[in-house]
């Protein structure tokens, strides 16, 4: 469990006056190219709109900022925000006089938060922008217990020191679909600021209520939105990337978010998060004033997440019990990767057509589906005489989140256990982000050390093998 140190009130530090109207920036380029430093220009002419960076960072003053880096994909797949516009929000906050930035976050599942800043390319832009990283998932970050006087589900809740400490907290998502909420933005990016533990078990029918309470203990100096490439399709984590060449900023969440769903051709005015992050005064819907590029010139109509199951080639069944929010959306998003990557069809050409049951439900053609490929069933829910049958693959919890992607994987008898397919994936983008976007000193680095381990442990086939393990452990 995370450190814990002494509670204070959340009166500490200031929660934002409620707002009539809201004004959004957006600034856009049909340039495709990006680099440090075009993407710099790019959100300079953005926050441009709005004062400047020295509007809300002074001399002195520590800035922690908060991208969306929930797993280990990459902004070009539309699913991460880009490294590029992080390390142009860290150059800018220097340049204003902070004294300290500070770039953190708190990855969803089993993953290390510090090891997807690692492969995502986040930690290579900070490094050469001179920001530290911080893992606000981690049990080794201490944590603070702070009221929480405007909840509507929590009271209080214990919180990341490096959070609650930061003078300015720049929220930088990245503009994509997801399954549950429609769009992933400014709002939802709020669930990767608590510890991992606290962030397992606060999943459920009531997700969107407690994170939007916690937002009200730390709301966001302003917001800056990746729309540079954008996720469409199954999104969280199985998103197609789409351009769309925008950088959106605000120092409203909601209007952030509205502007997003906007922009991505998705209806907004029932989003679960803009509504409720509205009703405890964190931002508004509407009036907004738009500046900089018009938002009818950038929006398109975004390939929208599968509304239901029927789309999957496998018998997928889902029962009572469970929720889109825990274990049914945990299984979804794990298995639209391994459609959108081209592992399922590995598997089912291999193995035969499975069968995923979530929760309670009854399966009239239970024998004949284990005849035909892998059975696999989530959730303690669960009946009895699915889950505890010799030829299913049972995955216990409830909700089941953290290891939904590996053991959908090893249950479905995919060729390579289900970690060290994982684990080879982080490799391949740690060793393309790196070389993208570190340091000449970093990029020296990492070609030393890949080439010397490949060549001390026999080449390409070790790294098919024990390779990828040893590189997770040695170089990230």
């Amino acid at each position: 469990m995370p450190q814990e140190t002494t509670a204070v009130s959340s009166a500490e530090r200031p929660t934002g006056e409620k707002r009539s109207r809201a004004t959004v920036a957006i600034a856009h380029t049909n340039e495709k190219h990006r680099s440090y430093e075009s993407v710099y220009h790019l959100a300079e002419e953005a926050l441009a709109h709005l004062g400047g960076m020295s509007a809300f960072v002074q001399p002195g003053q520590s800035v922690l900022i908060k991208p969306n880096v929930t797993v280990f994909y990459l902004a070009e797949e539309g699913c991460t925000t880009d490294p590029y516009l992080v390390a142009a929000l860290v150059r800018m906050a220097k340049e204003a006089g902070a004294s300290k930035v500070t770039v953190g976050e708190s990855s969803g599942g089993l993953f290390s938060s510090t090891k997807n800043m690692k492969i995502t390319g986040i930690a290579a832009a900070a490094e050469r922008e001179g920001a530290e990283l911080v893992d606000l998932g981690s049990d080794n970050t201490p944590n603070r217990y702070v009221s929480v006087p405007k909840g509507k589900v929590l009271k209080e809740v214990s919180l990341p020191a490096p959070l609650l400490d930061a003078d300015v907290v720049i929220d930088v998502p990245k503009a994509k679909n997801h399954e549950n909420t429609k769009i992933s933005g400014a709002l939802k990016n709020w669930v990767g600021v608590v510890n991992q533990h606290w962030r397992q078990h606060n999943h459920g029918a009531d997700t969107a209520e407690r994170f939007m309470d916690l937002m009200t203990v730390v709301p966001p100096t302003l917001c800056v939105v990746d729309a540079i490439i954008c996720g469409e399709g199954d999104g969280p984590i199985a998103d197609l990337p789409r351009w769309a060449g925008c950088v959106i900023a605000s120092t409203d969440p909601v209007a952030t978010d509205i502007t997003i769903a906007r922009l991505m051709g998705h209806e907004h005015q029932t989003l679960d998060y803009p509504n409720l992050a509205a009703e405890r005064g964190l931002g508004v819907k509407e009036p907004i004033d738009y500046v900089g590029t018009p938002l009818e010139k950038v929006s398109f109509k975004a390939w929208h997440n599968h509304s239901d199951f029927n789309y999957y080639p496998l018998n997928f069944l889902v029962g009572s019990g469970v929720s889109m929010e825990g274990t049914i959306g945990h299984v979804k998003s794990a298995l639209d990767s391994m459609v959108r990557r081209g592992e399922l069809n590995e598997v089912m050409w291999l193995n035969g057509t499975p069968t995923i049951m979530i929760g309670e439900i009854d399966d009239p053609h239970f024998e004949e589906h284990l005849n035909q490929g892998p059975y696999l069933v989530f959730d303690d829910a669960a009946k009895p005489q699915y889950k505890n049958h010799p030829r299913v693959f049972f995955v216990p919890g409830h909700p089941v989140l953290r290891t939904a992607m590996p053991s959908l994987m090893v249950g479905l008898g995919a060729r390579i256990p289900g970690n060290a397919i994982m684990r080879w994936e982080q490799f391949q983008r740690w060793g393309m982000s790196t070389l993208k976007y570190g340091t000449a000193k970093r990029k020296a680095l990492t070609v030393a050390e890949t080439a010397g381990a490949v060549a001390a442990l026999g080449g390409a086939a070790w790294l098919l093998g024990k390779g990828a393990a040893w590189a997770y452990r040695n170089l990230l």
